[in-house]
């Protein structure tokens, strides 16, 4: 098999273009893989051609070893046909398309949803169920990866994984696609051993995202410590300038009712002015009384003038 890359994705793999290398034909679509879950392995593959509607619809299958390559930038898979050689069926053991199906725990729990899983291109293994997990445990919301020997059982809507699997999550990044193309080259020599490299691949991965994050909670609590040493000095400069303020304001408050009780001449100190400045009081003169002058009209009475006339 002339491949470059050592692992692929389901995702990559479906509706490419299945194209015989013999004829340089297009065979049709890649419409279903065929999973063994018991052995994890894709023993093979089918497509379909042309069609209307569902009318006229084409089909044909392939095992995985008929595979000569997949395109690492292309969407095509060229594949052997033998004319001679029957198309193989699918075995009962073949698992119906997994995608989609719940992921549960062993513990009853709902861990997630499977979004996909990992084949390595040489020998069809699968090396790792990626799902999209739920939040149980505390788990944040992202892509996680289980190994093989994570997985319980298999169903037609279910998958059960081991519960310390889920509760120590993995997650999966781009990085962990040249760990899996190196457990994928692997693979072509030994199938068991190379399951048992993966399962410590994980848990090594496991181990430093641990280290990781205890490393993050470390540097978190430093920094909580650092804040709220930060706020009491802040609080404290605060009280301290509201101290000062309020001490400033009273004085300013005082010096102003001294100033206006002073204005109004119910200031109780009496200033000391110095002799040199004090002023002369003016001389006060007497004015002079002035001479009231009367005229005299007449000088008997008019009561004594009415009595002489009537004697």
């Amino acid at each position: 098999m002339a491949i470059e890359q050592q692992v692929i994705q389901y995702s990559q793999l479906i509706n490419r273009r299945v194209i015989d290398r013999g004829t340089a034909e297009e065979v049709g679509r890649l419409d279903e893989l065929w999973l063994n879950s018991k052995s994890h392995h894709v023993v093979g593959f089918s497509c379909k051609s042309g069609g209307v509607l569902g009318l006229g619809v084409k089909k044909h299958s392939f095992s995985w070893e008929q595979i000569y390559s997949i395109g690492a930038d292309s969407n095509s898979i060229l594949v052997n046909i033998n004319s001679e050689v029957e198309e193989p069926e699918k075995s009962p053991e073949i698992s119906p398309p997994i995608i989609g199906h719940e992921v549960l725990t062993d513990g009853g729990n709902t861990a997630g949803e499977l979004r996909d899983y990992i084949i390595a291109t040489q020998t069809g293994a699968v090396v790792g169920y990626l799902y999209k997990s739920s939040g149980w445990r505390g788990a944040v919301e992202g892509t996680y990866l289980l190994s093989p020997e994570d997985i319980a059982s298999i169903g037609s809507k279910r998958i059960i994984a081991i519960d310390k699997a889920v509760q120590e999550p993995q997650p999966y990044t781009d990085g962990m696609n040249q760990k899996l193309n190196k457990v994928g080259e692997l693979l072509k020599e030994d199938y068991s051993q190379t399951m048992g490299d993966l399962r410590g691949l994980i848990k090594g991965a496991q181990n430093i995202s641990e280290q990781a994050k205890s490393k993050v909670q470390e540097v978190a609590g430093q920094a909580r410590e650092g804040t709220v040493s930060f706020a009491e000095q802040a609080r404290e400069g605060t009280v301290s300038f509201a101290e000062q303020a309020r001490e400033k304001a009273q004085e300013v408050a005082n010096q102003t009712r001294d100033r206006v009780a002073e204005m109004k001449g119910e200031s109780t100190a009496t200033p000391v002015v110095p002799e040199s400045e004090v002023a002369p009081e003016p001389e006060v003169v007497p004015e002079p009384q002035g001479v009231i002058e009367y005229e005299v009209i007449s000088e008997t009475p008019p009561e004594a003038e009415k009595s002489e006339n009537q004697a």
